[in-house]
């Protein structure tokens, strides 16, 4: 038989045996009727199981052993492999770029050394095990294939190593290892209910991402069970696997497992306490000097108790999950999951750790869940009595859930997993309500903006994709399609008629701004709903009344989002503010009955949920809170609206040649800078008494004591640069009436004064001490410097300018977004000779701007140029010769957002890094966003 038949043979072989009857007949219909006749064998044989690891078919030769070799710069496909990031005993794993869709993946080869058809086909149950589970804890497969003979797996890229290079990294609590381990107990119990057993846990295949999100990988020894997928209140059945055939890896096997029994879900659970139990004790519970002695370790022997700074309850699931009876385990992942989950908020902590107390832990456990529910009764108890609101939760993760959407019939929710309420990465959820499990729609992880909107008839989902894209999905699933370009928000306005007519934001080529406007689907009869008077104005969202005659606007200015806005659907007129004003209102929405319009807006005391009666009521607010509420949909009935309630923090990190670690640990800081000599770092401290993208007041730190200082107090800063001697410090002042160009010493010995008062967005220290900045009045914005002591003001360049990025360290060349078409140019300080960097990829970073880097920097030495990708969120480093702003690039400029910049030896910094002058040295933002969607109840 050659390899090419055998592969057929086996391909249609595991299809079919996953199916029901009438299933498989019809898919065995569509095969080749020679191909079809040895499935059919295969599949009438009494022992199924086993049919495939028969000896006929390892004896058949396996792929050439002369194999291309792989490296850097190798395309497969719409694949180009970039670095090797892993390698172990069944293969090679390559960091690639996927260059249709402009993401990072990661294609796992299988090794030359295997080329068997055991080895083969547990590569091809690997892609199908992972492919059939839909989980955000479980690794995605994006795609299979073969190159030469030699087979890989494409899957998403995770960018923070192993759990063991997690714990490695620094000191873990018991806080940190619970927080991690839950999304992989969560993925794992998805897959048991599915059917599939694991049989590999281990730190190893546990991938952590840099935001320390979990992933379970790796399911090449992965067996599915005999049978129908499980219910939710099944206990799995035993895996069919054979009798004493040891597989997986000794320290983390279940005692039935390294006995070669049959297995069931309960082996998975006890190679999952394994693990927590090594990252709460820093060591394994078994160790021994041989194989065999581990094994026997592993069957007969009781690992040492955990430490009493580790809390009874969870000392006690580690205990109950390590049970060498299958049957004193918990009885599914789910049971030890919602354990889990109660122990991370206990009432308190024990002293005593039991070994095998089961009666102890399930009072620890019961106390735990009461508290939670008390805990809970209280809080929602408490938000009712201060609001008259009640909040009932749609979703339960542990990131955050953004953009709800409820379907016309209020049946289904979507949603984007991520963490922006603007626009950031993220995939596109639905969920069939009250209970429906959360169905992961996209698989890019690309850059999504809500909000998300459901088509009239309920079968497809909208939403924004990168830069002005509108893509749908459909709810059942399937690949996801581009609906129009140069389009964001994308809603429908009609409901009972064909065709249907959209409603959408778009540029209108004139630097950023951006129009409301209407049009059938396929973009005819466009015509303009509003377009905003300033030419810096976007308007990025628009809301339809029930009545489709008048529209709700969400816009901002380059500053700041402004108050909504309502305007008449027929254009005639720019309309007027709603809601509360002054306030920054990002989202809104309709009741059913037209009779009142709801907004998310922040009027210095973070987003809230407002209403106003249609159509010239009293704004008065709905909600509030310690945390924030983005996002309104209502219920087809009007007596409810979904939001997504929770809030970000922002932890700063440095990245020096001893390794990494944690500077700030509460609040949200960002915008980070170094001194000249490196020794302290200065930063922002987001405050939420300001109605800007950015404001807070300035710290510093100093990064060999410690000791941090706050810096002019009480002041609002919404940009900032210290000066080289660092004894000034320039800044934007964000106040309520404007954005203005002040000084002041870093020391407080003499007071803060005005340099300019024009509206500026972004200023810098020249090295021989003049400072310039982006600002004007009237007409826009312009390069401009002036002197320390507010002389000598003067325009640099005559073109407009939206913000400054650099200045060279030589104080002879500048990078700069010039505003007409949104390019980014290198001028020199005398206002000659500019060069064109790129075209159209000029950004401040919007709402995300105090964590974005400069789009173009230079290194203090000037031997290097960075460039920040925004798509990607990493740094290309591109070498420079001697006295060169800039690498040799054509006249219309490069493009790296999506992809590296095609310049010999650049090299990548995958981080949003904010650079000093040692160049092994950098600090970056780790931002994490805790946010659940919500229904709430309308007083």
């Amino acid at each position: 038989m050659t390899p090419e038949r055998r592969r057929q043979i086996e391909q249609l072989y595991l299809a079919a045996s996953d199916l029901n009857r009438e299933e498989r007949a019809a898919l065995l219909e569509q095969a080749r009727p020679d191909i079809r006749q040895e499935v059919e064998a295969m599949l009438a044989h009494p022992d199924r199981s086993n049919l495939l690891d028969h000896p006929a078919w390892e004896s058949e030769p396996g792929p050439s052993a002369a194999a291309l070799p792989l490296g850097p710069g190798v395309q497969l496909g719409q694949y180009k492999l970039e670095t090797e990031i892993g390698a172990g005993g069944m293969g090679v794993v390559f960091r690639a770029v996927d260059t249709k869709l402009h993401r990072p993946v990661a294609i796992k080869f299988l090794s030359d050394d295997l080329v068997d058809a055991a080895a083969r086909r547990r590569f091809q149950r690997e892609a199908q095990m992972a492919s059939s589970l839909n989980h955000p804890h479980i690794l995605t497969v994006y795609d299979v294939g073969e190159f030469d003979g030699r087979q890989y797996l494409v899957t998403e890229f995770v960018d923070g190593g192993t759990l063991k290079n997690w714990f490695r990294q620094q000191p873990r609590n018991w806080e940190d290892v619970t927080q991690v381990l839950t999304g992989v107990a969560d993925g794992l119990a998805t897959a048991h209910q599915a059917g599939i057993l694991h049989r590999d846990i281990k730190p190893d295949n546990i991938l952590v991402t840099a935001s320390g999100y979990a992933k379970l990988a790796d399911f090449g020894l992965a067996k599915l069970e005999d049978g129908p997928p499980l219910s939710a209140t099944r206990t799995l059945t035993e895996a069919q696997t054979r009798k004493g055939v040891v597989v997986g890896t000794i320290a983390y096997m279940s005692p039935e497992q390294a006995s070669g029994k049959t297995l069931d879900a309960r082996s998975d659970m006890f190679s999952f306490g394994v693990v927590l139990y090594e990252m709460l004790a820093g060591h394994r519970p078994f160790s021994a000097a041989t194989s065999l002695e581990l094994l026997q370790q592993v069957i007969h022997g009781e690992p040492a108790l955990l430490r009493d700074d580790i809390p009874e309850a969870l000392r006690a699931l580690v205990v109950k999950a390590l049970e060498k009876n299958p049957a004193d385990r918990y009885a599914s992942m789910r049971e030890l999951l919602a354990a889990l989950r109660a122990v991370q908020r206990p009432i308190g902590q024990g002293t005593a750790a039991p070994r095998n107390h089961r009666g102890k832990w399930l009072v620890a456990a019961g106390l735990a869940a009461i508290a939670v529910a008390v805990a809970g009764a209280f809080w929602f108890s408490s938000r009712k009595a201060a609001q008259q609101l009640e909040y009932i939760p749609l979703t339960n993760f542990t990131d955050s859930a953004v953009t709800p959407s409820l379907s016309p019939d209020g049946r289904m929710l979507a949603f984007i997993r991520g963490a922006s309420t603007f626009t950031g990465p993220g995939d596109v959820y639905v969920k069939l309500l009250p209970d429906g499990d959360p169905v992961r729609l996209t698989h890019d992880g690309g850059e999504k903006m809500g909000p998300v909107s459901f088509s009239p008839d309920g079968s497809r989902i909208a939403y924004t994709l990168g830069a002005w894209e509108t893509w749908s999905v459909p709810v059942l699933g399937g690949e996801p399609t581009r609906m129009l370009a140069n389009t964001e928000g994308l809603t429908w306005t009609n409901t009972n008629t064909r065709p249907y007519r959209v409603l959408y934001s778009a540029p209108t080529g004139e630097g950023l701004h951006m129009g409301i406007f209407t049009a059938s689907e396929g973009r005819s009869e466009q015509r303009t709903v509003y377009m905003p008077a300033s030419v810096d104005g976007m308007a990025h969202r628009s809301f339809l009344s029930p009545k489709g005659d008048w529209v709700i606007v969400s816009e901002m200015d380059t500053a700041k989002w402004l108050p909504c806005r309502l305007v008449p659907f027929d254009g005639s007129s720019p309309g007027h503010r709603v809601g509360p004003d002054p306030s920054q209102c990002t989202y809104a929405g309709w009741t059913p009955d037209g009779k009142w319009m709801y907004f998310s807006a922040d009027t210095r005391g973070g987003f809230h949920t407002w209403r106003q009666r249609f159509p010239d009521g009293k704004p008065e607010q709905v909600t509030s809170g310690t945390t924030e509420e983005h996002g309104i949909s209502f219920a087809p009935d009007g007596k409810s609206f979904v939001t997504s309630v929770g809030e970000s923090q922002s932890a700063l990190w440095i990245h020096d040649a001893k390794g990494e670690r944690q500077i700030t640990f509460e609040g949200y800081a960002y915008l980070p800078s170094f001194s000249v000599d490196t020794r302290r770092l200065y930063y922002l401290q987001r405050s939420t008494a300001n109605r800007r993208f950015a404001s807070g007041e300035l710290w510093t730190i100093d990064l060999q004591t410690g000791k941090k200082q706050r810096l002019l107090p009480d002041l609002m800063m919404e940009n900032y640069s210290v000066s080289p001697d660092g004894k000034q410090v320039v800044f934007i002042n964000a106040d309520n009436t404007g954005r203005t160009l002040w000084i002041g010493s870093t020391d407080g010995s003499s007071p803060t004064r005005m340099l300019v008062n024009q509206e500026c967005n972004r200023a810098l220290f020249a090295p021989d001490g003049d400072i310039y900045f982006a600002g004007g009045e009237g007409d826009g914005m312009y390069l401009q410097k002036i002197k320390a002591d507010g002389t000598g003001l003067q325009k640099v360049i005559p073109e407009k300018t939206m913000f400054l990025y650099d200045i060279s360290p030589d104080g002879k060349w500048l990078a700069v977004w010039t505003s007409a078409h949104t390019d980014i140019k290198i001028y020199q300080t005398d206002g000659t000779a500019p060069k064109l960097v790129c075209g159209g990829c000029g950004s401040g970073g919007a709402e995300d701007r105090g964590i974005t880097p400069p789009i173009a920097s230079w290194s203090r030495d000037g031997t290097e140029l960075y460039l920040y990708s925004e798509d990607l969120h990493q740094i290309y480093v591109v070498p420079l010769k001697s006295g060169q702003p800039l690498p040799p690039i054509p006249p219309s400029g490069i493009s790296w957002r999506a992809a590296p910049p095609p310049i010999a030896g650049a090299r990548t910094i995958a981080q949003r890094a904010f650079m000093s002058a040692d160049p092994q040295m950098y600090a970056y933002l780790q931002v994490t966003a805790h946010r659940n969607i919500y229904r709430i109840l309308v007083p």
